[in-house]
């Protein structure tokens, strides 16, 4: 009897210590300075972000989701031929430790594609970023006008 509820005791406290470093997984990645650009319903448009890893394990962004879109895909900005830029999606996106990535207009960033309603100037909304470690975090982000953006 006595080793069946040092068992159960071991299991509950193991169970206690994963939670806590998932726990802490988590709050060491950060979304900052996260917006939309301004679109209208049925057009694409862009998520951009800085994701910022405070851990000192890499950790891996899997995916991004959001009710604003029909299609929700992390891409990137890549140099094609004769100076061209295109744009394509990845599976993933690596978050090094101990630094930052930015999602920022040509470049990486996450696609909002078929808008199911207008997005204006200063509206507030939402997306979810999922990692491998941290799992889904919530990203509060401003619909701003890209070209104020860009002269930041």
């Amino acid at each position: 009897m006595k080793i069946r509820t040092v068992l159960y005791l071991l299991l509950f406290i193991s169970g206690i210590i994963v939670a806590q470093q998932n726990k802490n997984q988590s709050s060491k990645i950060e979304i900052k300075e996260a917006w939309i650009r301004v679109a209208a319903q049925g057009a694409n448009t862009a998520l951009f972000f800085e994701v910022v890893n405070n851990s000192d394990k890499p950790d891996t962004l899997l995916a991004a989701e959001s009710e604003l879109a029909e299609v929700v895909e992390v891409h990137e900005t890549f140099k094609r031929e004769n100076d061209m830029m295109g744009m394509r999606k990845v599976n993933f996106v690596v978050i090094p430790p101990r630094s930052t990535v930015k999602f920022k207009p040509r470049d990486l960033h996450v696609m909002l594609i078929k808008l199911k309603s207008d997005l204006k100037v200063g509206e507030k909304s939402e997306a979810t970023l999922v990692f491998k470690n941290a799992g889904k975090l919530k990203a509060g982000a401003v619909v701003r006008d890209m070209q104020m953006m860009m002269n930041k």
